[in-house]
């Protein structure tokens, strides 16, 4: 028997003591977190649902203070399998790791990137795979980059990192204004929320069909309160929105239509106060 022990390698030993550690320990921290919860001293842990909360009670309990440890081993395993391509590794590293930190809205928002950012981009351009399987795959990794990002919502209902990468998965992969524009909607008055999430609401609600009244008074709104809201792509979205829904020429902006950087020569530059590259043209156009 002593021969036998002396041939495993030791690192296996201590991740066998650790299991084992964690089965002991796991029944007398559940007894304890369920006091706490029912006392009001301590949060129920966030999870989707029954089994996701035991899942994630068991794994919790079983790696105990080794949770962070773990979480940043897998955070580098995760990038290797990224500059490999390698989605669907890495998926499931992010699956163990929004287990172990689900309240590190960063892991939601890298993963919500690799999956419906990158992912999806590798899709559109990776010619050894038939382009059929190329469009079924890119559509499964948009959708599950919403689905990931809604699920890490849950866990952090007042974040405006994860909704900023949900926005850019409708935005630039899904081509849905409308649900861009609730996202960017969610985010005003959120903390940490950027300067231009009021301006995009409404340019993308401005392409979403039956919303253009919404979308000009919303504009029309920021136009009047400050005039550091007088941006090119403002001015250009409310212009177009005045001649979409017949505004009376007696209540339309003063402005002319801004020059576009590029066609005009010596055509001053707009300044963009909030410090955001700023839409030049309508989104879709």
């Amino acid at each position: 028997m002593k021969t036998l022990f002396r041939k495993i390698p030791k690192w296996i030993l201590i991740l066998i003591g650790l299991a084992i550690f964690g089965v002991f320990r796991a029944p007398v921290e559940d007894d304890l977190r369920t006091n706490l919860v029912s006392d009001g001293i301590l949060l129920p842990p966030p999870a989707k649902d029954a089994l996701g909360q035991l899942n994630q009670s068991a794994l919790m309990g079983t790696l105990g203070g080794l949770r962070t440890l773990v979480s940043s081993y897998l955070v580098l395993e995760a990038f290797d399998h990224f500059s490999l391509k390698e989605w669907e590794e890495l998926r499931s590293d992010y699956k163990v790791i929004t287990t172990l930190e689900p309240r590190d809205e960063n892991h939601w928002r890298d993963v919500v990137w690799h999956i419906g950012i990158n992912a999806t981009a590798n899709m559109e351009v990776d010619e050894s795979i038939p382009q059929f399987e190329r469009m079924r795959r890119f559509n499964e990794y948009a959708v599950a980059a919403v689905e990931l990002a809604e699920e890490g919502l849950e866990q952090n209902p007042d974040s405006a990192v994860i909704r900023l990468q949900l926005a850019e998965v409708y935005r630039g992969k899904l081509n849905d204004p409308c649900e861009t524009a609730r996202v960017y909607g969610e985010m005003i008055g959120l903390r940490d929320s950027p300067g231009y999430v009021e301006r995009f609401h409404g340019y993308f609600l401005a392409a979403c069909p039956g919303k253009e009244r919404e979308a000009y008074e919303h504009l029309i709104k920021l136009y009047r309160e400050s005039e550091n809201n007088h941006v090119a792509s403002l001015i250009i979205n409310i212009k177009d929105l005045e001649k979409k829904l017949g505004i009376p020429f007696a209540l339309r902006i003063p402005e002319d239509y801004p020059p576009l950087p590029g066609r005009a020569k010596g055509a001053s530059k707009q300044e963009n106060t909030d410090g955001i590259p700023d839409f030049t043209e309508p989104p879709g156009k």
